[in-house]
């Protein structure tokens, strides 16, 4: 049965970037909105307004009356579903969802949904990338690039999703092509309780998929739904899926491409492009796919900002912003990936809001790859029982000049988190333009 819009009477949840363009979907759809925010003093943006719409906003505490009418409150994934609006809506019968619940139940163009810790932007838009390059018009969309309704309004041929697990918690019916949680560590547990829940959140991306691409070992990331069929990928060799052979991705045993071609830095990157090829592969029973070319054109990929990318080398030392490492996950694969391509030590510069998680697991990853670390943030003295040569530090100013001095030439300093930025820094991406500001000085003193 189709799904029409304008019978609706929908409340947007939350007006940040994907609230602001729920509201202007429905809008444009004809379907009758109301919208409310947590924060106080918060409108439309200034294009809505000028458009003209108008839409009633409320704030804070609500009353019985605004939710009359209403059968459909689309929540931001930047709102938690326990928030006692939400529960409010829930008690009045009105059906809670997200934005691409919504975007499921209109679409009809093939898609593939990546979730997972660590990883999922690169290997998103690797995915777009590959598809493009082989003549598909596809976009990446969700937690990256458009928002996800807004593809509705072009006639693509694959839609590539990076889908969080906030996303996948109000969404039930998104039929997917193919489909891949890359990896789960642990993160988010301020927002999903446990471990458990985190995994039934990322599980979710499953519950509606032809084709799963699964990493071999990958903890909880086996599909727990039926499925068409799994393609499996990983560092071993294989004669089935994808594999790595004397420094050669293959598939099915058949050599693809040299792992010393692609331009990403860490085995972990060898992973995503794996996973990236694994998802292109899975469109094989709707379009014809040259899975040879597309392994040649892993190459011209450029990777988004900071995320394990080499912004200087000083004096023989190469100098890694992976500042989007936020979790303990995304800093183990840094330091695990890295390790074989480094000539010499690697120090660490972490820390920031831990965000309640264990940082344990970092201490084996650090026993064997790292020499100094560097810690700093709120939880930086968390880093202090787990690797002995840890100097607590109080800007990021200090963190690299201490590092620029410890360095030898061949060493890497890192900066990989595990931590977020929000103690410290507006967000991940200005504490990677403080990082790299402090190398710029420090070069030139």
């Amino acid at each position: 049965m189709s799904y029409n819009v304008r019978t609706h009477t929908y409340i947007v949840a939350g007006l940040g970037l994907t609230g602001q363009a729920c509201v202007r979907f429905l809008l444009e759809q004809g379907a009758k909105v109301k919208a409310f925010d947590t924060r106080e003093n918060v409108s439309l943006a200034p294009e809505l307004d000028a458009i003209g719409y108008e839409v009633e906003i409320a704030h804070g505490k609500l009353t019985p009356d605004y939710f009359k009418g209403v059968d459909t409150l689309v929540l931001s994934p930047g709102l938690s579903p326990n928030i006692e609006q939400v529960q409010q809506a829930k008690r009045e019968g009105i059906e809670v969802i997200g934005d691409v619940e919504l975007f499921a139940r209109l679409n009809r163009t093939p898609v593939i949904g990546i979730t997972g810790s660590n990883g999922k932007t690169t290997v998103t838009k690797l995915t777009e990338h590959l598809l493009n390059a082989c003549g598909l018009n596809a976009v990446a969309a969700g937690n990256v690039g458009l928002p996800v309704l807004a593809t509705l309004a072009n006639q693509y041929d694959v839609i590539v999703l990076e889908l969080s697990s906030f996303q996948l918690e109000t969404t039930s019916s998104l039929q997917l092509h193919g489909a891949c949680i890359l990896n789960i560590t642990e993160d988010h547990l301020d927002r999903h309780g446990s471990l458990t829940q985190y995994i039934a959140a990322k599980q979710r991306i499953f519950q509606h998929c032809r084709y799963a691409v699964v990493g071999r070992g990958e903890k909880y990331c086996q599909p727990n739904s039926p499925v068409e069929a799994t393609i499996d990928y990983g560092l071993s060799e294989t004669e089935q899926g994808f594999g790595v052979s004397e420094g050669v991705i293959t598939l099915n045993g058949d050599a693809l491409l040299n792992t010393d071609d692609i331009t990403l830095a860490g085995m972990h990157n060898v992973l995503n492009v794996m996973a990236a090829l694994a998802l292109c592969y899975s469109l094989k029973t709707l379009v014809d796919i040259d899975i040879a070319y597309l392994a040649r054109q892993v190459s011209t990929f450029i990777s988004a900002p900071h995320r394990c990318i080499e912004i200087a080398q000083v004096n023989g030392v190469r100098w890694i912003d992976d500042s989007k490492a936020t979790n303990v996950g995304a800093t183990i694969a840094a330091l695990e990936g890295l390790a074989p391509t480094t000539g010499g030590n690697i120090l660490l510069i972490a820390g920031g809001d831990a965000k309640g998680a264990d940082l344990s697991p970092l201490k084996a990853a650090m026993k064997e790859t790292v020499s100094q670390v560097f810690a700093l943030g709120k939880d930086a003295d968390k880093f202090v029982p787990l690797f002995a040569n840890t100097r607590v530090v109080a800007t990021m100013d200090e963190a690299v000049s201490a590092a620029y001095c410890a360095a030898k030439p061949n060493d890497v300093v890192l900066l990989s988190p595990a931590c977020a930025s929000i103690d410290m820094f507006d967000n991940y991406i200005h504490r990677a333009q403080v990082f790299a500001e402090a190398i710029t000085r420090r070069r030139a003193s």
